[in-house]
């Protein structure tokens, strides 16, 4: 029965896809991996071609995810994806959605004392099994930029499921819409230049074995009878 529910909830977010209208021909089909399979909802625009390596859900940006500055006039670009990832069917019963890590990079170049570059944005992740009350947001953060000349940068952001509360009735996450967030930019005074640009975006997803119901009781057991040999000390007499 979970099977079978957890499958309609994919199919209805597929659906929604579908019923783009408009954008459904700027929409990637969905990536199948050995474990999870990612579903567009959004057109990745400036984040270029996805794809897997393995279960990773790899972009490779297109040339015009570069922010430019010169002599004082400000470059921007920003880009967001939705995609909904979620556990293949035949591993409903025994494997569950547990982390999001997103790592990316690029290179930027700055030329004269007022050039800076930049990059922000966030990874955030909505329950879609459960309540959309639940809900989850890492921030990027970007390291080795500020230097004069031309160097690479690298950024992060991770997002760790709680351990309950997701995931609907049965509380298992099988299922979850993520959105990638990206902004670069670049300011400049007076006879300065800068531009950064990004090169690749890699989205790592963990799963975490679900227990047997066999071990479920295990657990349970074994709780109960720490709790009846703390209570059966405490009942002793000193």
């Amino acid at each position: 029965m979970r099977t079978c529910k957890k499958t309609a909830q994919a199919v209805m977010g597929f659906t929604v896809a579908l019923l783009a209208g408009n954008a459904l021909a700027a929409i990637p089909a969905p990536l199948v991996g050995t474990y999870l399979t990612y579903t567009f909802i959004t057109d990745p625009g400036l984040f270029g071609t996805a794809s897997l390596v393995g279960d990773d859900l790899v972009f490779a940006p297109t040339a015009a995810f570069k922010a430019t500055s010169a002599n004082g006039a400000p470059g921007f670009k920003s880009q967001n994806v939705i995609v909904q990832v979620s556990i293949n069917d035949a591993y409903l019963s025994t494997l569950a959605l547990s982390s999001f890590s997103l790592s990316e990079g690029g290179s930027y170049s700055l030329s004269g004392t007022s050039a800076t570059a930049g990059a922000t944005g966030y990874l955030s992740a909505l329950d879609i099994e459960g309540t959309t009350a639940n809900s989850l947001s890492g921030s990027i953060t970007a390291s080795g930029l500020g230097v004069p000349g031309t160097h690479a940068w690298t950024g992060a952001a991770g997002i760790a499921l709680p351990g309950t509360g997701w995931g609907g009735a049965d509380g298992v996450v099988s299922s979850v819409k993520l959105t990638l967030s990206n902004q670069l930019f670049a300011t400049t005074g007076p006879n300065s230049a800068a531009e950064i640009w990004k090169d690749a975006v890699n989205l790592h997803v963990a799963t975490s074995p679900i227990p047997e119901a066999e071990t479920y009781a295990m657990m349970l057991a074994g709780l109960g009878l720490v709790g009846f040999m703390a209570r059966r000390r405490a009942r002793l007499p000193a």
